[in-house]
């Protein structure tokens, strides 16, 4: 493939995911995406253009503000460079198709619920629902002969998730059975792989904190973050991995 879509798969990337951190920032708070314009969260002053190109203009304010000086948090390059990753690990996956615009919006979805889930412990309905809905009508339309395919795996993973609800009050939450249901439907049998990769980097990352954070066993942890990381492995990786793992019994 040649150089240059990925290039601007990057640099559509990280204008995604500028607009990404408004979502993040504004979507808990039940506040408007598009008004007002982007301005600092210090002293209210909206940023000019210039100051608003994604991932330069922090780098060279070096994390600060303009006007006020206030520091700028590096979750708003770190959004952005990680959006612009996954549009280009997308372009390497699908090529130039309709499963490649699937991916980059899923991906989006993906970035925005880790970290909104991260600091409110809340999963969108106003994302993982219509991201279900459209996804399953999404995969239907580029695999109709599979259609069943995405529709069992949507309701079998969100079955899976509503069982651990209710054997695991208070481990688990309604908003990842909702999000196992937008998953399901769009990665189809690679389902299986996001959600076993979910669990396992959530367990590492529970013994990791009781170990060396001395964290609880109480503690309450997001699991969507987790989700959305099992399921961008499931989305790049997860044929590989299911074909590899079946081979094994032939």
């Amino acid at each position: 493939m040649q150089a240059y879509l990925y290039v601007l798969s990057f640099l559509f990337g990280l204008a995604v995911g500028s607009f990404l951190n408004v979502v993040i920032y504004r979507l808990p708070r039940q506040e408007s995406l598009a008004r007002p314009g982007s301005h600092c969260p210090g002293c209210g002053t909206p940023i000019h253009w210039y100051d608003n190109v994604p991932l330069l203009s922090w780098l060279v304010l070096r994390g600060r503000c303009r006007g006020c000086k206030a520091r700028i948090s590096w979750r708003y390059p770190v959004v952005e460079a990680m959006t612009g990753s996954a549009f280009v690990i997308s372009m390497w996956r699908f090529d130039l198709s309709w499963p490649l615009l699937v991916a980059w919006a899923f991906a989006a979805a993906m970035i925005v619920i880790a970290f909104i889930d991260y600091d409110h412990m809340i999963i969108p309905n106003r994302i993982v629902l219509p991201g279900a809905v459209i996804g399953l009508a999404a995969s239907i339309a580029i695999d109709p002969s599979r259609w069943w395919v995405y529709m069992v795996a949507s309701v079998g993973a969100a079955t899976f998730m509503f069982a651990l609800v209710m054997l695991w009050p208070g481990g688990m939450g309604p908003g990842d059975v909702k999000m196992a249901l937008f998953m399901g439907a769009v990665l189809g049998v690679s389902v299986i792989v996001g959600l076993f990769a979910a669990f396992l980097f959530g367990s590492l990352a529970g013994v990791f904190m009781m170990a060396v954070m001395k964290r609880s066993r109480k503690t309450k942890i997001p699991f969507g973050p987790y989700l959305a990381l099992g399921s961008m492995l499931a989305l790049f990786l997860g044929e590989q991995i299911t074909s590899a793992y079946m081979s094994l019994f032939e």
